[in-house]
């Protein structure tokens, strides 16, 4: 089974929600990312993903961005597929929310306005989870970046940004991964949202 490393939110921290689901359910690795930058939480995922490959990383919201930002750092084979829930790749229509952790992360909001523009690269599988009713990041930036990377997969959802009505899919999604399944399945989809 591949290790799951998880990057929290920019209000979250590895003792939140997510993470405590994913590590009760995986055994997730959540390091402390709160007080980094984003260049600098994107090293510390490439270093976890390079101490653990082949990895399974999970970025939720700005660590969503900072996991896209490890992805384009590490070589081939470390990262055997990259779960975004939520990630922050509005960081320019939504700048005010970036004021309060200017305060102890200076260039903070310079560093998402470069890392939103990346892309997955295509030598890494990726799912993109998304709620439509996201008042945080806007549902065509993460659309965008679907579209511009070519080994994606994007799954939009009735949900908002916490996502926190689809934990079913994401430890379906991530469990899928995990066992060498197809994150996608009709019938995983099915079991996640009883649809």
């Amino acid at each position: 089974m591949h290790a799951v490393i998880f990057a929290h939110g920019l209000d979250s921290s590895p003792g939140g929600t997510k993470a405590s689901y994913l590590r009760e359910r995986f055994g997730t690795v959540t390091p402390p990312l709160r007080d980094l930058g984003l260049a600098a939480q994107a090293d510390t995922l490439a270093a976890l993903a390079h101490q653990h490959q082949p990895c399974i990383l999970v970025g939720s919201s700005l660590g969503g961005l900072a996991a896209l930002g490890a992805a384009v750092r590490v070589p081939t084979g470390h990262i055997a597929h990259l779960v975004l829930l939520a990630p922050a790749v509005s960081a320019w229509r939504n700048k005010g929310a970036f004021q309060a952790a200017e305060q102890t992360r200076p260039g903070l909001l310079a560093e998402a306005l470069r890392m939103e523009q990346l892309s997955i690269p295509e030598t890494i599988a990726a799912t993109l989870i998304h709620g439509i009713e996201d008042d945080v990041v806007c549902a065509d930036d993460v659309i965008a970046l679907a579209v511009r990377s070519r080994s994606s997969r994007l799954v939009l959802i009735h949900d908002d940004h916490r996502l926190a009505q689809s934990k079913a899919l994401i430890l379906s999604v991530i469990g899928a991964v995990a066992s060498g399944q197809d994150p996608l399945a009709s019938d995983i989809q099915t079991a996640a949202t009883g649809r």
